[in-house]
């Protein structure tokens, strides 16, 4: 099972998030792994997450590849430096990827404890 599946199972799983408890959006994340692209909508109602592979209209897209995906959910980058890098890409409203970060904090990791953040080459 790849890292990319793995996440959105466990979100799917995962039913309802604090943190996002005043937030009602839907967010696609469109995911390049192995030559072909994942996508799923997260859909946040006062906290209560819905995930769903259906091609529906989203509030924002978030694009990246899978590596980019689990150096987010491990924490060995954050989203605004991969928006810097151009490793991932934000269609719709850009709020979304500030609470978008708070379902990959919480997201149980599959191979790894997360790091800091690098900045430069070095630990921030």
């Amino acid at each position: 099972m790849s890292f990319t599946t793995e996440f959105f199972e466990q979100l799917g799983r995962r039913g309802h998030e604090d943190l996002l408890q005043r937030v009602t959006a839907s967010i696609r994340f469109e995911i390049a792994e192995d030559g072909h692209t994942v996508a799923r909508v997260v859909t946040i109602d006062h906290g209560d997450l819905r995930l769903s592979a259906d091609d529906i209209p989203a509030d924002a897209t978030i694009s990246c590849t899978g590596t980019e995906l689990g150096d987010l959910v491990t924490g060995r980058t954050s989203a605004m430096a991969s928006l810097l890098r151009g490793t991932l890409a934000v269609q719709g409203d850009p709020e979304l990827v500030v609470l978008a970060q708070r379902l990959f904090s919480q997201a149980p990791t599959a191979d790894s404890t997360p790091r800091p953040p690098t900045v430069g080459g070095r630990s921030s």
